[in-house]
């Protein structure tokens, strides 16, 4: 044994609405009361916004049209409820508590181009095991900046993953926060292609649907070429959504993953067999399976469990691994939990820096008092004792595949959602911004023809891990051509890629206005909140107890310690890195909508950093910086921010 040291029906939202119908939304209050009785009107159930009603409709012959409840509504008793309409007749209505939209069936779209046959570049389709890790970075270590950062805590999988395989040093997140990531991880689409504006969803902004449905999802693709598909740990933030629709559309052949992935000791696992049998399993907390409740090992031990079922099967396996760690509030295994005493947030010269050159929600932030200061140390001690379990995974995988004799025909890659910061900025605990902390993540992997210890340096992002698995396990015809990514697989295996991008994309639109308390923190035997000064990390200085939080205007002045801003935390970026530069340019709009003057000027907010000159980000350039230039780059990110693709239409991002 492996000692790492019932759910709503939801339907497949809108990414899988382009296979057969486009649509007419109509707003307004539709259907009420007698309405709701009339032979033409029936309930389809509750699904979490319109698109989702409109993929229940979309493949029912009888329902031509469809109406949905807001949620937002208050005295609404039919509150996400879906109704169907065999016909498309709407009558508007007043007086309703409910906020209705509805839609109704148009233009019957072309069927989407066929699959190609997998004609993958080995001659053979190699085994795949992709682990995704939630809020690591590689930049913090005690010393300060480092290019590995929290790798630093995972000596087993240095050796085996970059040792005998290779690293990208330039690897960066598409949006530094958990659920869009994740998104366009498995679907290899930027933010705007699965959420605002083009595709607005419910799970931070984004259509997490994209990650399992058939056609968009890297699950359901690989499942079509002839994979076995297992998947254990955190998918996305809706959790117990996505893999119950994953289930329904049979996307994953093998699940058993926890449903309360925050809960570092959680007792209930979604498990979903190829014979399409499903249950929610609890743990007996008294004697678990594996011997403990610890989500890591407990990730880990029914990894191995499966791969002992599928190695040695005549189809080729895809094992995705979502431990949480080291995401807050970063428990470590009991075994591990005084592993890290010894060590500290590092105190970069952008710690606790006054920050007049950043949006309002940072320059406001006062001086970081000892209370934060303490909780943050704890935070970074906890967040390296939980990647020890994480280590122990890697290796326990590795160690698996050598025994079973696959390990050389098997490519494993490993990286992480986006980065994190402790107290960079007066900014603690937290990501969502476009500084390197935030957007720079690890990324290993080995596999055949891939030289061991080799770093690549070139410029690429979480975008890009889709098309490389599909390549691998189908060739380069299989990756759909609305894939907004590119394969890295020229790169990793020393094949010619001179036209390589030299520059890259991060966007994000705030997901709500909280404070440097919003994230909890583990409290061993030995309680923070004994040696810290209170009960949790503090909102604001200790010495200022909280009144209002408001984003103050001037500097260092504010009452609270913010981390994200629906006011001033909307914002796109690019990321450029070539040999003449090394910069980040930002602009900030909170109606994202980034209507601006040729120069990038009218907006709430620009920045630009040079990177070489100035890796702490201290010096916002763009004041200083001619028109020429700022029109060069605002009319580079406006482009790329207008990119993509869908079933018929390549991609056009870069």
């Amino acid at each position: 044994m492996l000692r790492l040291a019932v759910l709503l029906a939801v339907a497949t939202a809108a990414s899988c609405l382009e296979e057969k119908w486009s649509w007419e939304v109509v707003k307004g209050d539709i259907v009420e009361g007698k309405q709701l009785h009339d032979p033409h009107v029936w309930v389809a159930g509750k699904t979490d916004s319109l698109e989702a009603c409109q993929a229940l409709c979309a493949p029912n012959a009888s329902c031509l049209s469809c109406d949905w409840a807001g949620s937002d509504a208050k005295n609404c008793g039919f509150a996400k409820y879906c109704y169907f309409r065999s016909d498309t007749v709407f009558n508007p209505v007043t007086g309703t508590p409910c906020h209705h939209v509805a839609a109704r069936k148009a233009t019957p779209l072309p069927p989407p181009p066929p699959r190609p046959t997998p004609n993958p570049p080995l001659g053979y389709q190699p085994n795949l095991v992709f682990i995704l890790t939630d809020d690591q970075d590689t930049r913090l270590d005690p010393s300060g900046y480092t290019d590995i950062g929290s790798l630093a805590a995972m000596p087993q999988a240095r050796k085996l993953l970059i040792e005998q395989g290779s690293r990208m040093s330039n690897f960066i997140v598409q949006t530094p926060i958990c659920c869009p990531s994740r998104t366009e991880t498995f679907s290899g689409r930027y933010y705007h292609n699965i959420g605002p504006p083009n595709e607005p969803g419910s799970c931070m902004h984004v259509n997490t649907s994209n990650a399992a449905d058939p056609l968009h999802g890297v699950f359901g693709l690989l499942k079509s070429a002839g994979y076995n598909v297992g998947a254990f740990g955190k998918v996305t933030n809706d959790q117990s959504t996505i893999l119950k629709l994953a289930t329904e559309l049979d996307t994953m052949d093998y699940i058993d993953s926890p449903l309360n992935y925050n809960d570092y000791d959680g007792l209930t696992y979604w498990r979903k067999f190829p014979n399409g049998t499903q249950y929610v399993e609890s743990l007996d907390k008294t004697n678990p399976a594996f011997g403990t409740t610890y989500q890591t090992a407990q990730i880990g031990n029914r990894t191995l469990r499966w791969l002992d079922q599928v190695i040695g099967d005549k189809k080729p396996f895809f094992a995705y691994l979502g431990p949480h760690a080291p995401h807050f509030p970063a428990e470590p295994a009991p075994w591990y939990a005084d592993l890290h005493d010894d060590i500290t947030a590092p105190r970069t010269p952008n710690y606790n820096a006054s920050s007049p050159d950043k949006p309002q929600h940072i320059r406001q932030n006062p001086p970081l008092d000892d209370d934060v200061k303490c909780w943050e140390d704890q935070h970074m001690r906890d967040r390296w004792s939980t990647l020890a379990s994480v280590d122990d995974l890697v290796a326990a995988v590795v160690d698996k595949l050598e025994a079973a004799g696959v390990l050389d025909k098997t490519y494993i890659f490993y990286t992480s959602d986006h980065g994190y910061k402790l107290g960079q900025w007066r900014v603690g605990t937290s990501k969502q911004h476009p500084y390197d902390t935030d957007i720079r993540i690890p990324f290993m992997a080995r596999g055949p023809g891939i030289k061991p210890n080799s770093t690549f340096p070139e410029i690429a992002g979480n975008v890009d891990i889709t098309p490389t698995l599909l390549e691998l396990a189908a060739g380069k015809d299989f990756i759909p051509n609305f894939v907004d990514g590119k394969s890295l697989i020229p790169i990793l295996t020393g094949q010619p890629h001179a036209n390589w991008r030299d520059h890259i994309l991060v966007e994000y639109k705030s997901v709500g206005t909280y404070y440097n308390d919003h994230s909890g923190i583990w409290e061993g035997p030995d309680s923070p909140s004994e040696h810290c000064g209170t009960g949790k990390p503090p909102r604001c200085p200790h010495d200022a107890p909280c009144k209002k939080c408001v984003e103050a205007e001037g500097i260092g002045n504010g009452e609270c310690y913010f981390v994200d801003s629906t006011h001033s935390n909307n914002w796109r970026a690019i990321r450029i890195m070539n040999k003449q530069e090394n910069l980040v340019y930002v602009e900030y709009d909170p109606n994202w909508e980034f209507n601006a003057t040729a120069t990038g000027g009218g907006l709430q907010f620009n920045e630009l950093y040079d990177l070489d000159a100035d890796p702490y980000q201290l010096k916002n350039l763009y004041n200083e910086t001619s028109a020429a230039k700022q029109t060069e780059l605002h009319q580079k990110l406006a482009t790329y921010w207008q990119c993509g693709g869908n079933l018929w239409n390549a991609s056009t991002c870069p």
